[in-house]
């Protein structure tokens, strides 16, 4: 276990003992300034010199590893789990909105095309320009497409959804505000066509010449898509690609004709001992996002520190010769460095939302002037209750967890970090009462699990 220490100057310096972190309180030259991760800053005047520190970051649709290593030796690893709500509620906002345009507001002026945020203008006119483009066809026609009005322009300029948005906004304030100094950042690059890579030029029959095409592309990616397991059996060793339809009969390598089986459950196949499941989708939604985002969150992090890029392929190969457990804090330390070894402590966090915004709240019912959250029947759907807020860190019976909400007068809904209630065992209800909570911290995006008891 580390602890993180600021300079007085407010400049993170390296992590340090937490022996020595313990006297440096004890004895007034530091104060507690974060619980989770329990971070502390000096109150005197000391030097600033820090070592370099590599963060390597691995990318996923709902997982995400991150890891520091520092000559070496691994002093952060966090597991991030993200949101997947977010496109549900903003279709709900959507038909909320909707149904509002439809009713009878004789006083309220029709709006159409409101949103010029959203919509790609040109930039040498002002008119609608292609969604991926920033320049409109008629001045690039006009000009030939060297016009010196828009030259320097990037006309690969791209609108993102705001569901995979918000993820890897998460993701960059996380690293921007990892309690150390950022020295440089390795993040794991999602992409399979390794031979267009080498080969800009390739296509048709070539593709079927290619050496990596079916061991380090198509394979890793059914593999990702089947969560490293036999999609028979479920296990996790052994595994290879099964093509649905052989290649004797016409069978290509597309993702849609590939099947990750373990050996003995595609040696028994073909021997007619067994049938097969059901066929999934091509391709994985999360596999999707993480690939419609990278670059966005590739740009953002470069202005943190320098930027590189490894592949998949490669950390496992580095995760297998080192016989680490494949886990995305694990996957993390391993992009940071190939020699390094997990840390025997992790943070395990989750992104939540750290307010409820129902519109359906929000307006007042048919024959009311009051918002309908203000109604005694949703009294529960307030976020403070006697000192305590939404997704505070709170301690009950031994058990550290977090208010997800309260009812009636005194009482609170508390979880753990993966979402399962903290009650009295006594009890049958998920309640508990608020006289009974010890408060430790507050929280607002983010909820990180203790990985050490928290003292009285």
């Amino acid at each position: 276990m580390k602890v993180y220490v600021k300079s007085q100057s407010g400049k993170w310096l390296m992590p340090t003992h937490p022996a020595k972190a313990r006297i440096l309180l004890r004895v007034g030259k530091a104060k507690v300034i974060n619980r989770m991760p329990f971070s502390i800053q000096l109150t005197y005047k000391t030097t600033e010199y820090v070592q370099p520190v590599t963060v390597g970051i691995d990318d996923g649709g709902v997982n995400i590893g991150i890891a520091a290593v520092s000559d070496g030796k691994t002093v952060y690893q966090q597991e991030l789990v993200l949101r997947s709500d977010i496109k549900t509620k903003i279709d709900t906002k959507r038909q909320y909105r909707r149904s509002r345009r439809s009713r009878n507001k004789r006083y309220r002026k029709p709006r159409f095309l409101n949103r010029k945020q959203s919509l790609p203008t040109c930039k040498v006119c002002g008119g609608n320009a292609p969604s991926s483009k920033i320049i409109c066809r008629k001045c690039l026609e006009k000009v030939k497409g060297v016009h010196q009005e828009y030259a320097d322009i990037k006309q690969t300029v791209f609108r993102i959804p705001p569901s995979i948005k918000a993820k890897k906004d998460m993701i960059i304030r996380i690293i921007q505000n990892l309690p150390f100094p950022v020295s440089e950042i390795i993040i794991e690059d999602v992409y399979f066509d390794f031979q267009a890579m080498e080969n800009p030029k390739i296509t048709g029959e070539q593709y079927q010449q290619g050496p990596l095409l079916y061991h380090k592309n198509f394979k890793q990616a059914c593999l990702i898509r089947d969560g490293f397991k036999c999609r028979k059996c479920g296990a996790e060793k052994q595994l290879q690609c099964h093509h649905k339809k052989p290649k004797s009969k016409k069978g290509t390598d597309k993702l849609s004709n590939l099947m990750t089986l373990c050996k003995q459950c595609h040696s028994d196949h073909h021997a007619g001992k067994i049938t097969l499941p059901r066929s999934k989708k091509s391709f994985a939604a999360s596999v999707a996002h993480v690939q419609q985002g990278k670059n966005y969150l590739q740009r953002k992090l470069n202005k943190i520190a320098p930027l590189s890029t490894t592949y998949g392929f490669i950390t496992s190969h580095n995760r297998n010769n080192a016989g680490i457990e494949k886990t995305h804090a694990n996957d993390a330390v391993i992009i940071a460095d190939k020699h390094a070894q997990p840390a025997n402590f992790q943070f395990n966090s989750r992104h939540v939302q750290s307010r409820k915004r129902n519109l359906h709240e929000s307006i007042a019912r048919k024959g009311r002037k009051q918002p309908n959250k203000t109604q005694k029947r949703n009294n529960k759907n307030v976020f403070t209750m006697k000192g305590f807020r939404r997704y505070d860190t709170v301690k009950y019976k031994g058990q550290v967890g977090f208010i997800t909400g309260f009812s009636g007068t005194g009482t609170a809904y508390i979880i753990d970090i993966h979402g399962k209630y903290i009650k009295n065992p006594t009890k049958n209800y998920n309640m508990v009462g608020l006289s009974e909570i010890k408060w430790v911290s507050s929280n607002q995006t983010i909820i990180t699990s203790p990985i050490h008891p928290l003292p009285n």
